[in-house]
């Protein structure tokens, strides 16, 4: 009988770490697309927070503990490739990965018009931080043109990436619990 516990715990840390391997690739992945690709091509002058809406993503299809570890990670990853310095990222996508996951889980089905409002409210979140940045950095702080030049056209790209993205990250996290588990 122990002989076969310790084999489904063998089982169980394999699939953990597969689980974990897969979801850190894709974050790097798309940490790379977004620094590389999109900053290259900006849509509305603004390049499109791609790892917010993975986090999201994640949150939604794979729970609160996959959005929490996922949106610390991107965050820390974001930071690192940015180079802007260790900043509140990681804490603010963590707790939006855990929030999101936990009502995705427990209020709504997933389906793409429950997950708008979850977009939605990722969006208003990812606004407030970047017009938090922008007053943090800028001396004489107008709120028209850091509104205008930041926040909203960031804002409207990510809405965009986020509804497209919706498709791939639904496939890739149901083969990754029909794969894993």
């Amino acid at each position: 009988m122990s002989k076969y516990i310790l084999g489904h715990r063998a089982q169980t840390r394999t699939r953990s770490i597969r689980y974990t391997l897969l979801v850190a690739v894709l974050l790097i992945l798309v940490a790379v697309l977004q620094v590389t690709l999109f900053s290259r091509f900006r849509l509305f002058g603004a390049v499109p927070d791609l790892m917010i809406c993975t986090v999201l993503c994640l949150a939604f299809f794979c729970g609160k503990y996959v959005g929490a570890v996922s949106g610390i990670g991107a965050g820390f990853l974001i930071e690192a490739i940015g180079s802007q310095g260790i900043t509140l990222l990681p804490i603010c996508y963590m707790l939006l990965g855990y929030i999101m996951g936990h009502y995705a889980r427990t209020v709504l089905p997933r389906s793409y018009p429950a997950y708008l409002p979850y977009l939605a409210v990722t969006l208003v979140f990812r606004a407030a931080i970047t017009f938090l940045y922008a007053c943090m950095n800028y001396a004489n702080i107008n709120l028209p043109q850091i509104l205008l030049q930041s926040v909203l056209p960031e804002l409207a790209v990510t809405a965009i990436a986020g509804c497209i993205l919706y498709f791939p990250l639904m496939l890739f996290c149901g083969w990754l619990e029909k794969k894993i588990f």
